[in-house]
């Protein structure tokens, strides 16, 4: 019985042991699923997202064609926005900036001769026309009169009430007055001709200004053509990409360099409807990449695209369901010391309650 009892204790105190290990793996089972359901339901709930890394780069070019002088910076070099980085040969323009800058100052020459051949204003030719025609009038009436004391006079000689020296003085006055209507009337002929020809002569000088005028926008052209030989970087970063090198012909828009901006790199993820409410511009958020694993980036939401994008989640139901889109949110990473790449994975987090 003691051996029986022994075993049977045994038996129990075995079970006892496999009892308590099945409950505790279901404890820490349990717990385990507890929390893996919390995670996952607080990766569903937060604001976090996957995305690549991405910069601001654009195609630097000439605006106009031509032979690549020189190339004045090499892949990997930082540049300012407007600094010089190619250049091209300029010998044909500076021959066509030298022919447009003499022709402009032939135009001036002329212009000047042109202003010179107008003798009176149009101000002057109306003024001197006006006072002509008010010298004819009172010719006529000067004349008018003579004429009524001619007449006068030769009734009263005619009946022997006057002497013939008042028919005399009355006829010379006549004539006297007739020779100054005559003066005048050819003063006023001059003065309208004057007027054709202050005409056609202001009529020369505008079209000489007109010829300074193109004559300038020619330079204007030319120095622009010029100055278009150099080309400045439009933004600063750094060439990631060389096109071509010093000798190659070009047309122009062919690209030279590709510059990009890598100190501000930035990363777009898109967040569903449901949760695009809790994000606001300037939102810090935090950024991990795998090539630095426990490292965390800091950056901030810079924008929130109002247009809504592809759906995350399509209806099955039209009546009382609707397609749930994403919109596009960009966040911009600070990479002074260029460690994060264009390319890279990220995993995005948008902090709640920081900005």
């Amino acid at each position: 019985m003691d051996a029986l009892a022994k075993i049977n204790v045994k038996k129990i105190g075995t079970f006892i042991v496999f009892m308590g290990i099945i409950i505790a793996s279901l404890f820490i089972f349990n717990r385990y699923f507890y929390r893996h359901e919390v995670a996952l339901s607080d990766v569903e709930q937060g604001l976090s997202a996957t995305g690549t890394i991405e910069a601001t780069n654009v195609m630097a070019s000439f605006k106009v064609p031509g032979k690549l002088e020189k190339t004045l910076v090499d892949e990997g070099s930082q540049v300012q926005a407007g600094q010089e980085i190619a250049s091209l040969e300029d010998q044909e323009i500076s021959s066509d900036l030298v022919s447009a800058q003499g022709a402009f100052n032939a135009a001036i020459g002329n212009a000047l001769r042109a202003a010179d051949a107008v003798p009176l204003t149009s101000q002057q030719v109306e003024s001197t026309i006006a006072q002509t025609q008010a010298k004819v009038a009172q010719a006529e009436i000067g004349v008018k009169d003579a004429k009524m004391s001619f007449d006068r006079a030769t009734e009263l000689v005619k009946s022997g009430a006057a002497p013939q020296k008042t028919l005399d003085d009355a006829t010379n006055a006549y004539n006297l007055a007739q020779s100054k209507l005559q003066e005048a009337q050819a003063a006023l002929e001059q003065a309208t001709s004057a007027r054709a020809n202050v005409t056609i002569a202001e009529a020369q000088s505008q079209a000489a200004q007109g010829t300074v005028k193109q004559a300038d926008g020619a330079v204007q052209k030319a120095n622009a053509y010029l100055s278009n030989t150099h080309l400045l970087s439009p933004m600063s970063g750094f060439i990631t990409q060389k096109y071509l090198e010093a000798g190659e012909m070009l047309n122009a828009g062919t690209p030279v360099y590709e510059i990009t901006d890598l100190t501000h790199p930035y990363v777009n993820v898109y967040i569903s409807e449901a949760k695009i409410g809790r994000v606001q511009l300037n939102q810090e958020a935090e950024i991990t990449v795998d090539a630095f694993p426990g490292k965390v980036f800091k950056g901030k939401v810079v924008l929130i695209n109002g247009a809504g994008e592809f759906a995350v989640k399509k209806a099955i139901n039209e009546q009382y369901e609707h397609d749930i889109r994403s919109f596009q949110v960009k966040i911009d990473i600070p990479n002074q010391d260029l460690v994060l790449k264009t390319g890279m994975t990220a995993q995005v987090k948008i902090l709640e309650g920081a900005k």
